[in-house]
């Protein structure tokens, strides 16, 4: 069902395939081991692409290599994956622990950059640190960002983006927020400005060090917070500075609608645990993807949800309340059990150019990749009319 006076779509996997333009795959079913992560576990990709490059990167410009007078890039120092494949069997005890070594040495964000061009680690880093303008990726680039305790490889993202990159011509990158996957750093629940801030160094990297157009900017769960923040953070770039605009593409898949005072973080989590919160001041919260890792949440941390500027939703939204050339899609499940559907119809309320898209049957996870193909066909056609309208 469409709503005349916006774009909402409503619909069901038995429809899907009737009513979006979804793109034909090759299917290669296979588990694939993992991208080590703290013994996160494998995850199932259905469309294996062919160039992908794991790496670090930092945000130490000072100590970035460049000729005098050159314009200053950010997230120059670069540490390398470790040679062993993560994505064969038989991955030895120890490459994950040089891994894991290797993430320790340097506060890093761990980031997969999926690219049309065959590039290695060091024509990326010779990239970086030359003031050429010559650059050997060409495509604007898709950022994507996960949700709260995941991680990039998380089963839908990965799958995401091996699935847009066989529709779009487009790089894709996706990177774990400071704590998060491989990413060092202590991980915290509320830190918002925290991953806002990551999410800013990235987009700072693919534009100055990379040389590359940001093309949209996706985010999953919690991380569509700092999706927000910077589609309105563009959206005031065009309407009170005057700026022409690059990236006006923007996907909030699942994202919550926060109003500090009235939604408490504590509510999605079980009454045991809010009663060790009272009791101890912190409960544990074991990896939901089965891989044995344990979250620490803490009165402090969740307390500071009250001063994070980027889970104020209200306060992000004011610029995008206003016609600019942004655009923000919006993909919901209605069976989401833990941000409700209700939020997204909130979304679609106060955005003014946004598009709804809700998926029947459909859980916050989006039920790993049972719907990607409806998602992935509502992203494309979203994407296409961004920048062929």
């Amino acid at each position: 069902m469409i709503d005349t006076n916006k774009n909402v779509v409503t619909s069901d996997s038995s429809t899907s395939a009737e009513t979006a333009q979804t793109c034909q795959h090759v299917v290669s079913p296979f588990l694939a081991n993992p991208r080590e992560c703290h013994g996160y576990p494998p995850s199932y990709v259905k469309n294996e692409p062919k160039n992908e490059l794991n790496f670090f990167f930092t945000n130490h410009s000072d100590q970035i290599q460049q000729d005098e007078g050159a314009k200053k890039k950010r997230g120059g120092i670069f540490k390398k994956m470790p040679a062993c494949n993560l994505r064969k069997k038989g991955k030895t005890k120890k490459c994950v622990e040089t891994l894991n070594k290797c993430v320790e040495t340097e506060r890093s964000l761990a980031c997969s950059l999926v690219s049309r061009e065959e590039i290695s680690f060091e024509q990326l880093e010779n990239q970086v640190s030359s003031s050429s303008k010559e650059n050997f990726i060409t495509k604007p680039v898709i950022i994507i960002c996960h949700g709260a305790m995941s991680w990039r490889n998380q089963m839908l993202l990965i799958n995401l983006s091996s699935e847009l990159f066989t529709c779009l011509d487009a790089n894709i990158l996706r990177f774990d927020f400071t704590g998060n996957g491989q990413s060092e750093g202590e991980w915290a629940m509320c830190n918002f400005n925290e991953e806002y801030e990551d999410l800013l160094t990235v987009i700072d990297f693919v534009t100055n060090s990379l040389g590359c157009q940001v093309g949209c900017v996706i985010g999953h769960s919690k991380g569509t917070a700092s999706v927000l923040s910077y589609a309105s953070h563009v959206a005031k770039q065009e309407l009170e500075d005057g700026k022409d605009v690059i990236c006006k593409c923007f996907v909030n898949l699942a994202g919550r609608y926060r109003v500090p005072g009235i939604h408490d973080p504590l509510r999605k989590f079980g009454e045991e645990q809010r009663k060790e919160m009272l009791e101890k001041g912190f409960f544990e919260v074991k990896s939901a993807w089965g891989d044995g890792r344990v979250f620490k949440v803490t009165k402090e941390d969740l307390d500071a949800h009250k001063f994070q500027s980027v889970a104020d939703t209200p306060k992000v939204l004011v610029h995008l309340k206003k016609d600019s050339s942004v655009r923000v899609l919006t993909i919901h499940g209605d069976d989401d059990e833990v941000v409700p559907v209700q939020d997204a119809f909130r979304f679609n309320e106060e955005i003014v150019n946004h598009s709804l898209h809700v998926i029947k049957q459909a859980n916050h996870n989006f039920n790993g990749i049972k719907h990607i193909d409806e998602m992935v066909s509502q992203i494309v056609t979203f994407y296409n009319s961004v920048y062929n309208s």
